[in-house]
């Protein structure tokens, strides 16, 4: 072999390694909240935007989805322009309970579901063209939520059936557009620890022939049936994990969850809080087969209830205006440092490191707990500082807890962190300190 076809293979692997780099980052996961009434729901929606969020989740009963035998979508066309109105892009979820829905239908009818849908509301159909929205849609389409929750489903969905309208479904909308993505309505963790969700088994080769784009798991941790403290067994990692292995799905799918939080539940709003941090980050840096972010997006349940009203999950403590409490201010610091970053690396299963990038800042998070890190403990060390940039600022989920001092450094050595709980660390301009009621910020 010849210096000059050496030379060339050196040229391309040197571009195939530049390309897979800069390509290897990815848009931090949307976040959002739902659910969002089919009206509208002005209110929620701009606390939505207020948040800086990106998504919602628009539940729609059968009843608004198909009537006297056709597909019925125009029934949902306010809450999209609502939601187009304040920057949130829907995502829609068909509901059906065996309580009170009757039949779920056959797949004929999901194929006309699905194919009505997408091609009235895929980005630049023709009737949101109509409405001058170009480049904007819905692209992420899903049926039938917790099919095993027994309160709403004493008669259990028929697996032949759901697997039918599921199947459906998704060739309805790819004959519109092969892209958009179809999922299954959200999965119960509780079954799915358990390995007795005959209906995840039963669609697992729907995922495999690519009909499937994600996994979506609701997750509500809780000190004592879910606990997070010194284990990462119940972790979304390592449940996304599992279940695909138990159904056999082997395609490298994607993950979202449209239901979480950490339960107030024998314990105080604040260490709530502190565990939310660490669940919210759980949630957005799930990988896939080749150890890449598969996360699409992070919905916690729920921002718009108040603690009173919902003690174990509201996140605010009055919705007009919109007042948060531990947890809502948690999430409302994690929009914030995030906005317009993307993930260059993430490591759930080892370090619990991820790192952020934007155009003006870098951001590092820490699962600084005793299973979720190889690395647990008070002290951190960051290297590859951006050029510029004089302090990094250490946030928990309390707030901003102290600056630190790096101007013309490269790395630096984080001292005096406290054990177990989740950290992030920001260096650069445009990141500001997010709303918090902590006083205890501190410069070094």
């Amino acid at each position: 072999m010849n210096r000059r076809y050496l030379g060339l293979i050196g040229i391309m692997a040197f571009i195939y390694f530049a390309y897979s780099t800069a390509t290897a980052a990815r848009p931090i996961p949307q976040i959002g909240g739902g659910n969002i009434s089919i009206h509208g729901d002005e209110n929620k929606l701009e606390i939505l935007k207020q948040l800086n969020a990106g998504i919602c989740r628009v539940p729609i009963s059968p009843n608004d989805y198909w009537n006297d035998g056709s597909a019925t979508p125009s029934k949902i066309d306010a809450v999209i322009l609502t939601a187009h109105r304040h920057g949130i892009t829907p995502m829609v979820l068909f509901e059906y309970y065996s309580k009170w829905h009757g039949p779920l239908g056959d797949y004929e009818k999901w194929r006309e579901i699905g194919q009505a849908f997408a091609e009235r509301f895929q980005p630049n159909s023709r009737w949101l063209s109509s409405q001058g929205i170009r480049d904007w849609g819905i692209t992420v389409f899903s049926a039938i939520n917790e099919p095993m929750w027994k309160d709403n489903n004493p008669e259990p969905i028929p697996v032949e059936d759901y697997v039918d309208a599921i199947s459906g479904l998704a060739d309805g909308a790819h004959s519109v557009n092969p892209k958009l993505n179809v999922s299954p309505g959200g999965f119960q963790e509780i079954p799915l620890f358990q390995n007795r969700n005959p209906y995840l088994n039963a669609i697992a080769h729907l995922y495999n022939e690519g009909k499937l784009a994600a996994l979506d798991i609701h997750r509500y941790w809780d000190v004592e049936y879910v606990p997070m403290q010194g284990t990462h067994d119940w972790s979304l990692q390592r449940q996304f994990d599992q279940v695909k292995k138990d159904a056999g799905i082997t395609a490298d799918i994607g993950f979202y969850t449209t239901e979480m939080n950490f339960k107030k539940r024998l314990l105080t709003e604040d260490k709530a809080a502190r565990g939310f941090l660490t669940a919210l980050w759980d949630a957005l840096t799930v990988t896939g087969n080749h150890g890449r972010a598969v996360t699409r997006f992070v919905m916690p349940w729920n921002i718009f209830h108040t603690e009173s009203a919902d003690e174990h999950y509201g996140l605010c403590k009055t919705q007009r205006p919109w007042t948060p409490n531990a947890r809502g201010r948690v999430l409302q610091m994690v929009c914030k440092l995030t906005r317009g970053t993307k993930i260059i690396s993430t490591a759930p299963k080892t370090t619990g490191i991820t790192v952020l990038t934007s155009a003006n800042r870098k951001v590092w998070i820490w699962q600084n707990r005793p299973g979720w890190s190889s690395i647990h403990g008070t002290s951190f060390e960051i290297e590859h500082l951006p050029e510029n940039a004089e302090t990094v600022d250490v946030y928990t989920w309390d707030g901003l807890k102290r600056s630190v001092d790096i101007a013309g450094r490269e790395q630096v050595a984080i001292e005096g962190l406290t054990p177990a709980q989740t950290y992030m660390f920001a260096a650069g301009t445009g990141v500001g300190e997010p709303t918090t009621e902590s006083s205890n910020h501190q410069h070094e």
